[in-house]
């Protein structure tokens, strides 16, 4: 393998064509570079320059070699640069999990300021559960998610609560309670319900059914589903009603109207978290993280559709709470 300081002295020569010229443009001695050159040809197996006590003139394979030695110096230059962007969080690739109903407009702002500020990290984005996130994260097929509280078997991954919000009543536009400005949550006991689904958001499938025990009833389940838009299509269609995050008023949708519920339970309370590997050293991750702490920074500690945006910590609590038991659902 050739070093770089070899291919810096023959371009030189070869640059110059005059080895006293090379020799002071390096800073050394005409007989060291002189050596150098002769044994750089040994090395390579060919006559690179052609010498008389008049001139130096490069052979075909010097022309050739000092074409490839240019370049070779530009990729190792390359290199080192990438490096130390990477490692000042300037390129390279972050991948991001998200749960669906988290971030309506947040997320969007965010990436949109990253892709400004670091345009040669590559973001990738995937939809997934909390739970799948943990385990992305656990395998390091992500490397920052944004997740709903609580969490399980998240023991090595570091949690930054980020938004708080409530579920709010999804309605039919005919429905009879439509028109109310602000609904409690046992005036839709007789309602069938678009729900969550247990495997795939058992948080908010939990709280939903605490929530309607806390109300004194035990809810009929019309349907299930994961994604919040299949949810809102059905309550659209006249199927049902839904309980679903307050972020979903960022989304208008056709058919349905939104309606705050003035229950006061913890139960009605959602969190939405940052999750990453405790041992991430990333710079893209670190400063993704930096960008979300000053959006948050930057907004009302209250919103228009009742968030409320957790003070950024200057150290990432962990996230401990523990399942409870589900409540009794009555189907159909």
């Amino acid at each position: 393998m050739i070093a770089g300081r070899v291919l810096q002295q023959f371009i030189a020569v070869a640059e110059e064509l005059h080895f006293g010229r090379a020799a002071a443009r390096l800073h050394m001695a005409q007989p060291l570079l002189s050596q150098a050159i002769k044994h750089l040809e040994e090395l390579v197996g060919v006559q690179l320059l052609t010498r008389s006590k008049h001139f130096v003139a490069l052979t075909p394979a010097g022309e050739a070699f000092l074409e490839e030695s240019r370049e070779l110096l530009a990729h190792g230059q390359q290199a080192i640069d990438t490096a130390r962007r990477a490692s000042k969080g300037l390129t390279g690739r972050i991948a991001i999990g998200f749960v669906g109903s988290g971030l309506y407009e947040l997320l969007p702002k965010i990436l949109r300021q990253f892709r400004t500020k670091f345009p040669s990290i590559h973001v990738e984005l995937q939809e997934l559960t909390s739970n799948e996130q943990v385990e992305g994260l656990l395998s390091r097929k992500i490397d920052l998610g944004i997740v709903r509280l609580p969490l399980k078997n998240a023991a090595d991954i570091e949690i930054r609560a980020i938004v708080s919000e409530r579920f709010i009543a999804v309605l039919p536009c005919d429905h009879p309670l439509a028109n109310c400005a602000k609904l409690r949550l046992e005036q839709l006991a007789d309602d069938q319900f678009m729900v969550f689904r247990a495997d795939k958001v058992p948080n908010l499938h939990a709280k939903f059914l605490f929530a309607c025990e806390e109300a004194g009833f035990s809810p009929r389940i019309a349907m299930e589903a994961w994604q919040m838009g299949t949810m809102l299509s059905l309550v659209a269609a006249g199927i049902g009603v839904a309980l679903l995050p307050a972020q979903v008023r960022t989304s208008p949708h056709r058919g349905v109207v939104y309606r705050d519920l003035s229950n006061r339970s913890r139960h009605f309370e959602l969190s939405i978290a940052l999750a990453w590997r405790r041992d991430d050293i990333s710079a893209a991750v670190h400063s993704m993280l930096s960008l979300f702490d000053d959006a948050i920074e930057r907004l009302p500690e209250k919103d228009t559709y009742c968030f409320t945006w957790y003070e950024p910590p200057s150290v990432a609590r962990r996230n401990r709470a523990a399942p409870a038991k589900v409540p009794h659902v009555r189907k159909g």
